[in-house]
């Protein structure tokens, strides 16, 4: 787990804002007009407005397995939810895919709980980056998108798409 105001924290943020020259935005109308990601090479957007609850299900236990997959050997993942949890943990270690509790005299009580994002952006922006940024899966709450990038990762998403319940937008 990456803790906020942590050298390693910022270090990642910083990095997501200008490698994918990511653009957060609250509003809808400007979310809408203007692309969150500029993403150099192949890339696919996924909505998702209209995913079942069993979809998001079969989206939270198939992801994992391919990042598995796919995740070259002794790489690790960022997974990212916005202002909140930054984990980097190896894919093929289910569990460091777990919620994690923050012990500081600093938090109420003494402590926190530090949330592992969903693969489905549940109201924030989630994000899963491979630590090299080979390939990334980027949910964006407001736009109803699942942005993917990287060959191998887009290949997996292609063949599952519509059984997750997404609709192809590009």
């Amino acid at each position: 787990m990456l803790l906020d105001n942590t050298p390693a924290y910022t270090e990642i943020w910083d990095r997501v804002y200008k490698i994918l020259k990511f653009y957060p935005n609250c509003s809808r109308t400007h979310s809408m007009l203007f692309p969150p990601f500029c993403i150099n090479g192949n890339y696919r957007v996924y909505g998702f407005e209209n995913t079942t609850d069993e979809q998001i299900d079969l989206i939270q236990s198939d992801m994992p397995r391919i990042f598995s997959e796919i995740t070259p050997h002794g790489k690790r993942i960022y997974a990212l939810d916005l202002h909140h949890s930054a984990f980097l943990y190896d894919p093929l270690n289910g569990d460091e895919q777990t919620d994690v509790k923050v012990y500081g005299d600093q938090y109420q009580n003494g402590f926190y709980t530090a949330y592992f994002p969903s693969f489905y952006p549940d109201g924030d922006y989630h994000f899963f980056i491979e630590e090299d940024f080979l390939f990334g899966w980027l949910g964006h709450p407001w736009r109803n998108e699942i942005w993917v990038f990287g060959d191998t990762l887009i290949e997996k998403t292609e063949k599952l798409y519509e059984k997750f319940g997404f609709i192809k937008i590009l």
